[in-house]
């Protein structure tokens, strides 16, 4: 671990939320993911530290249609005008922005009772939240779940039902597939999480959000019909999006 990600994980120390990184879990483009022990007064055993990489290293995809509208966001002309001609200071903007968004959207989906990890703290390029694992490591994503399949009817409900529910609140995940479902085939009552949310966008604004809300709901299903789940999920969106228009969620 570098310098820079000690110096960025000292705060949580400091407030005796951690007490020390045990592993990294996932490293991406775009940030790290380290197991944490946890301290023992938030009455948990481990926490997850999402860590951002810091502007010369990381590489965050072309999200043009993720931003679209973001950037009313903005008050501030000299910010908006940095932001969309892509310069450092804009760059910068754009970073924070990824980060809180991220922060923001876990928090409003937590609260409507959606199965993203537990929120703790936000600070700076650092987003801490509950781990979804043990001590030997994380549960697996969906993808690498061996997914029995008297199991599978059972899990693509609850997907669905996440997807409803994030809807509800108006927000579609923008990159919902097997790769970010993390699955805990131990606990039937709460087998999954979702994660990965920077980009999720506000349906009431973004004029992608249809697409993208289609997009999810196809790539994450065909992972279930491999498994012999029978569903159609062209209706399921077309339903739950013209349910939503008409505030009948």
């Amino acid at each position: 671990m570098d310098n820079e990600t000690k110096e960025a994980l000292e705060p949580f120390i400091d407030l005796a939320l951690i007490t020390e990184v045990l592993y990294t879990v996932k490293s991406g483009k775009e940030a790290t993911v380290y197991a944490c022990r946890a301290h023992p007064d938030t009455g948990a055993d481990m926490l997850a530290a999402k860590v951002y990489k810091n502007l010369k290293e990381r590489s965050f995809r072309n999200d043009a249609a993720y931003q679209e509208n973001r950037t009313l966001l903005y008050h501030n002309t000299r910010v908006k005008r940095a932001y969309q001609k892509g310069s450092d200071f804009g760059l910068d903007v754009h970073f924070l922005l990824w980060v809180g968004q991220e922060w923001e959207h876990l928090k409003t989906l937590y609260e409507v009772g959606v199965y993203v990890p537990v929120p703790v703290k936000n600070i700076g390029r650092v987003i801490l939240m509950e781990y979804f694992g043990t001590e030997e490591g994380p549960c697996p994503i969906l993808q690498h779940a061996k997914v029995p399949r008297e199991r599978a009817d059972e899990l693509w409900r609850l997907i669905k039902s996440n997807v409803e529910m994030m809807l509800q609140a108006d927000y579609v995940h923008g990159d919902l597939s097997p790769y970010n479902i993390l699955v805990d085939l131990d606990e039937p009552g709460d087998p999954l999480r979702i994660i990965d949310l920077p980009q999720a966008v506000d349906a009431r604004y973004n004029p992608n959000a249809r697409d993208m809300l289609q997009h999810d709901v196809e790539v994450t299903y065909k992972y279930f019909e491999k498994l012999g789940v029978k569903d159609n999920p062209q209706s399921f969106v077309a339903d739950l999006w013209r349910k939503w228009k008409r505030a009948e969620l």
